[in-house]
């Protein structure tokens, strides 16, 4: 049976809005939301935004986790929305944000722990890759110290690692509930590689936070490092961008 072009562009039409639909309404494994691209076995990557100061959905994330899927075959990639937020396109995480003021917590730590390990026995991927940037670098950067053997590589871009101090360079009140990457470095295990990115130019999350961390991490015998990206801001765009992506391709096994 022959179809008329004009019938053939509504069929295509029809498919890739149903596809689309489909993404957006699709559930992944583990209590949190998020979009998830690619296929196989290679790695598993996990990607987690920052706090969202501006209150509008956490998107920026997703073409991050779709580029990397994009450019390395059977590697599934996982835009993760971190608890308490909203991802647009009908997305929203358990947990709570707390308004995104001190919620680095225990439990909103656990959602995305337990997220990361879902996707890891949903996929069968062979090696974890989790990365962070801002707030969500701080999660992760918890995560490792207290689930050892959850996490092969963590990328923690403009990191706050230090939790107490960064509150303290911004002149800000302390938080009582969050938990800071640096209180439980020494619990980070010798297995999980761990690489810092941070921008020269960052008035959030100063390079001294990363550095220090790193060194902390170094002197125990962590396999860690931290690259300071000239010129770049906290904004994750631009430089600092590209500069993670290579991170994280650079983790992925060949």
């Amino acid at each position: 049976m022959r179809i008329a072009r004009r019938d053939f562009r509504v069929l295509l039409v029809a498919f890739f809005t149903l596809a689309l639909s489909s993404l957006a309404s699709a559930q992944i494994p583990g209590p949190l939301a998020g979009t998830m691209f690619g296929s196989g076995q290679r790695a598993l990557v996990v990607v987690l935004h920052g706090d969202l100061s501006n209150g509008r959905d956490a998107t920026y994330h997703r073409s991050f986790a779709e580029d990397i899927a994009r450019r390395n075959s059977g590697v599934v990639a996982v835009a993760l929305v971190r608890p308490g937020y909203s991802g647009g396109r009908g997305l929203q995480s358990a947990g709570s944000n707390n308004n995104r003021r001190d919620h680095y917590t225990r439990r909103n730590n656990d959602l995305v722990a337990e997220s990361i390990r879902a996707l890891q026995r949903a996929t069968g991927a062979r090696r974890v890759i989790v990365v962070g940037h801002s707030g969500g670098a701080a999660q992760v950067g918890a995560i490792i110290g207290r689930f050892p053997q959850l996490v092969d590589s963590a990328v923690l871009v403009s990191c706050p690692c230090d939790i107490g101090r960064w509150r303290s360079m911004r002149g800000r009140g302390a938080w009582q509930n969050s938990e800071s990457p640096s209180q439980l470095a020494s619990r980070v295990p010798r297995s999980t590689r761990v690489i810092a990115v941070v921008g020269s130019n960052d008035s959030n999350t100063a390079p001294v936070l990363s550095q220090e961390y790193i060194a902390g991490l170094q002197a125990r015998g962590v396999p860690a490092g931290v690259t300071v990206v000239r010129g770049a801001s906290h904004d994750f765009n631009g430089s600092l961008r590209s500069t993670a992506l290579a991170a994280v391709e650079g983790e992925i096994p060949r």
